[in-house]
């Protein structure tokens, strides 16, 4: 492998689902890219100091952190802006004008491997951002190979089944020497893992980000 995208809906994806994995790829010479698709300036509504728009400057900030940590060139990572929580019910233009502009990255960066959301991760917005790639990609002309990881599907084991059964492979990935790396990923999206005053409790809950704690990935290739 050469070249590796990561398709992330929101600021904190790539870290929660594949950082182990990012961290492996970029410290053993691919080039890895990240698409952050959403600004994520929808984690937490109505709060009473911060709008959506002030709360997506930090998350941008955070997720070039993160990047930073996981040993990502920062020339390769771009921000499509999404208004966070919209993908699920965009209209036909909206829709065409994000996976528009997907293709266009894909033909840019012709790379070998994607690695994005499950297809039924129990997100609308990761879900979405499945539907847009694969549009994308039909245009594209390339044919990357297809890596899926769970974030949210873990919190409902029901939602592994299909792509178990219907993976070609599942792989496992191990990363020895490369969990701090995962944690100081983790780490940098403050915003999410830990509370944003005045609120008292962070966005994603405690016992969630620790199952993402561990020094192994699944990826399912289909």
């Amino acid at each position: 492998m050469k070249s590796a995208l990561i398709i992330s809906p929101h600021p904190d994806d790539e870290s929660l689902g594949c950082g182990g994995t990012a961290a492996l790829l970029s410290r053993s010479g691919v080039r890895v890219s990240v698409l952050f698709v959403t600004d994520g300036g929808g984690s937490h509504p109505g709060h009473t100091t911060l709008s959506p728009s002030k709360i997506a400057v930090i998350r941008r900030e955070e997720a070039c952190s993160a990047a930073d940590a996981l040993g990502i060139d920062l020339r390769n990572v771009t921000f499509l802006g999404a208004e966070d929580g919209t993908l699920g019910g965009l209209d036909e233009g909206g829709g065409k004008a994000i996976a528009d502009r997907l293709e266009g990255l894909l033909r840019r960066a012709r790379p070998d491997t994607v690695l994005l959301p499950c297809r039924r991760d129990g997100s609308s917005e990761h879900e979405a951002t499945f539907i847009l790639f694969q549009a994308a990609m039909r245009r594209s002309g390339g044919l990357p190979r297809v890596l899926e990881f769970p974030v949210w599907a873990w919190r409902n084991p029901l939602r592994l089944l299909r792509p178990m059964i219907s993976s070609r492979t599942v792989w496992r990935v191990r990363y020895p020497g490369m969990m701090e790396v995962k944690r100081r990923a983790l780490g940098s999206h403050a915003s999410q893992v830990l509370p944003l005053p005045p609120d008292p409790r962070p966005a994603l809950p405690p016992d969630f980000v620790a199952e993402f704690q561990v020094p192994e990935e699944f990826l399912f290739e289909r």
